[in-house]
């Protein structure tokens, strides 16, 4: 197993430890809290995309690394492609204030910890 792989990385919180317990009135408060303090309003849609990703978090990072952002973006992408898919979510959370992407402003509206490569810096590109 390589270092991007492992479970815990210098100390980080793992994406499971920081889901596995949560409640979807716990994220539904910290969202809504989190978004009045940005001055931005969350809608049912928002909501949706959250607890998706939530879910995905809660059933496929229990046994590995889960903070490189490609994965979870494209799985976002799938589940939303009815949609739109990518530009659909980037409509959602690209407009929350001192964030940028999708999995950024999500992240910091659930009050969950940062992935580790959320952006690709040889493409300027955030997910």
């Amino acid at each position: 197993m390589n270092n991007s792989e492992s479970i815990t990385h210098d100390g980080e919180i793992p994406i499971y430890d920081a889901v596995r317990n949560l409640t979807r009135d716990e994220v539904e408060k910290t969202v809504r809290n989190n978004a009045a303090a940005r001055h931005f309003d969350v809608t049912d849609e928002h909501l949706n995309v959250i607890h998706s990703l939530i879910e995905h978090y809660k059933q496929d990072c229990k046994s590995r690394d889960c903070l490189a952002a490609h994965e979870h973006m494209r799985f976002l992408e799938e589940a939303y492609e009815f949609k739109g898919g990518g530009k659909y979510l980037y409509r959602l959370f690209d407009a929350v204030p001192g964030t940028r992407g999708v999995l950024m402003p999500i992240h910091e509206l659930a009050g969950l910890p940062t992935l580790r490569l959320e952006q690709d810096k040889g493409f300027g590109t955030a997910f």
